[in-house]
């Protein structure tokens, strides 16, 4: 196990719940995820609409981000754009009879 996920893992409470989330019993994931549930709401509840407000925004460009990610890969990875190249360079010219 990593240093950082060691550390990670020792922050009081969701530290804890999150340990025990990876390495705990099958339900406790769901148990985390209740929790993660809880703690949202009741921060919607006590900060109100401004928050909930910068949540979706945050998760528009999240979703943005990720879109332009995933579609852009191909520019970036020098095998995608080498297959094309070879494949052209084994084609061989057909004959016209």
């Amino acid at each position: 196990m990593s240093a950082s996920r060691k550390a990670f893992f020792r922050i009081p409470l969701f530290g804890w719940l999150l340990k025990d989330a990876v390495y705990g019993p099958p339900d406790a994931k769901y148990y985390f995820m209740w929790n993660l549930l809880v703690v949202v709401a009741l921060a919607v509840y006590a900060f109100g609409y401004p928050l909930l407000i910068t949540m979706c925004l945050m998760a528009a460009a999240a979703a943005l981000t990720m879109i332009v990610v995933l579609t852009a890969s191909d520019l970036f990875d020098a095998k995608s754009r080498a297959v094309p190249a070879a494949a052209s360079a084994n084609r061989t010219p057909r004959r016209q009879s």
